[in-house]
């Protein structure tokens, strides 16, 4: 037997954006799923070594023994979550994708109709190749900086340019996109290129068949959503003791996405007058007006509320529910189904969503509920005693549901990672002439954006006599002075 090394160890970058809490959650979802594969590897093999040490009559402190006859170790992960465009674009781009959670709160038409005339090829290379210049350098340092084995996309726009910063790399770092939409899947999503797609449902695999792309490196394996959606959680009752709900109402939970928007204030208005024999709990997300405007009104509510803001219990809540109400968002919808709640969609964002209410619908797991009387109507019918239209849904709902899906993601993952016994992408000869090409780039662009910078700044100018007085002269210098200081100061920025 021999001393074992230290175990090897393998980084694993996801690319999202701030765009909602969807693409956040499911990067969570599966990082989280793939810490605890990586933690039952370790415990297999300790096990292993435990026995071996055994059989072979070193028994004695086996416990995390580093002995094992192959010698080898379970890889370790390190796992990076990067906002792309907040941290490694530059203006105006990761001010224009910041419109995101705005639009679809207050002019949803708007983003739906932006949605369907972005979603062709044509529109798609016209922003990417608008977007490259604004984020091609600062995703090249990313990755320099970083050094992944390997690299994955929850965001649709970020993909022609990802794949265009690897080829520039010319390493062999694989690049796998985990769609996070059920059926509307944006042109974007399927960027030709990628090793390996990743997508939710039979309908978003058609779609990228029809695309012409290679059937070989598309894979169903579900929505991520949390590992916590497989665990055991306690009764009914005892989660709704937790949260201080009455044990003879029916229990409504009212969720409107990280963004909160999706009709929740319609909805609990429409519940309120209807005087319906129910206890809601609310869950504003990141709205804080809308938090705080039901925490001033909910005194004057016909129906006991429980107000919640951003929450981390998602599950716990679910599970103490017998209704879901919310708009029709991927994650929401398919964490409802791992709990076996039937829907009521109360809103949905044009074009992105309008996939997910056919879907809910199409699968009789839900109904879309886009005014007061038809959301009431679909309440009374699910709440009444022995409702067949709810065991229905019930049924329905565990047959589609996929509550271990960012396990089977992230083990497809994993299994583009080189193995223990390979050298990892960046420790080769070759990677580091690439990282010293790269760094010269780089430093290069940088300097010559300074001088850019610099030649185009009004200071410059004002800097030189003969300038100045010529200014003066045809009366042109009437800017500020405390103007021009903050514009260079924000020009810099922008180009660092």
């Amino acid at each position: 037997m021999s001393q074992l090394s230290e175990p090897k160890q393998r980084t694993i970058l996801f690319l999202i954006a701030d765009t909602g809490a969807g693409h956040r959650s499911a990067a969570n979802a599966i990082s989280n799923a793939i810490r605890l594969i990586s933690q039952q590897e370790q415990e297999e093999w300790e096990a292993r070594a435990q026995k071996e040490a055994v059989v072979a009559g070193n028994a004695s402190d086996t416990h995390g023994s580093s002995y094992s006859k192959d010698g080898s170790q379970p890889l370790e992960y390190r796992i990076k979550i990067v906002d792309v465009f907040e941290e490694y674009s530059r203006f105006p781009l990761r001010e224009v994708v910041k419109l995101y959670g705005p639009t679809i709160r207050y002019n949803p038409k708007l983003f739906g109709e932006f949605f369907n005339f972005s979603n062709r090829e044509g529109s798609v290379m016209t922003m990417s190749s608008l977007a490259s210049p604004l984020i091609l350098n600062g995703l090249l340092r990313l990755f320099t900086t970083i050094q992944p084995d390997v690299v994955v996309s929850i965001h649709p726009i970020i993909n022609f340019v990802t794949i265009r910063a690897l080829r520039q790399l010319s390493l062999p770092i694989p690049f796998i996109t985990v769609v996070t939409d059920l059926v509307s899947v944006h042109y974007s999503w399927f960027a030709p290129g990628a090793d390996a797609y990743i997508v939710p449902t039979e309908q978003a695999k058609q779609l990228y068949l029809k695309r012409k792309l290679d059937p070989k490196r598309v894979h169903m394996l579900g929505m991520p959503i949390d590992p916590k959606y497989t665990h055991e959680v306690k009764p009914k009752e005892a989660l709704q003791r937790t949260f201080g709900l009455s044990p003879d109402l029916p229990t409504v939970l009212l969720v409107g996405g990280g963004d909160g928007a999706g009709g929740l204030h319609t909805a609990i208005r429409a519940i309120s007058q209807a005087h319906l024999p129910v206890q809601l709990m609310v869950v504003t997300g990141r709205n804080k007006k809308l938090y705080a405007l039901l925490q001033r009104t909910r005194s004057r509510l016909h129906v006991p509320a429980h107000i919640f803001g951003f929450v981390n219990n998602m599950p716990e809540l679910m599970h103490a529910a017998d209704v879901l109400i919310t708009k029709a968002g991927p994650g929401t919808i398919c964490e409802a189904l791992a709990c076996g709640l039937p829907l009521i969609l109360s809103g949905y964002v044009p074009g992105q969503e309008e996939g997910n209410v056919d879907y809910v619908v199409h699968n009789d797991v839900g109904v879309l509920a886009m005014d007061a009387r038809t959301l009431t109507d679909a309440l009374r019918r699910l709440l009444k005693p022995g409702s067949p239209e709810l065991q229905r849904r019930l049924q329905n709902a565990a047959r589609i549901s996929r509550p271990a899906s960012s396990f089977d993601i992230g083990r497809k993952i994993l299994s583009f990672l080189p193995a223990a016994d390979q050298p990892g992408v960046w420790q080769s000869q070759h990677s580091h002439m690439v990282q010293e090409q790269m760094s010269g780039r780089l430093h290069s662009a940088i300097r010559i954006r300074r001088l850019r910078s610099h030649l185009t700044s009004p200071i410059s100018i004002s800097k030189n006599t003969v300038m100045r007085r010529f200014s003066k002269t045809q009366d042109i210098s009437s800017e500020q002075p405390g103007a021009v200081t903050k514009a260079s100061r924000r020009h810099k920025r922008n180009w660092m």
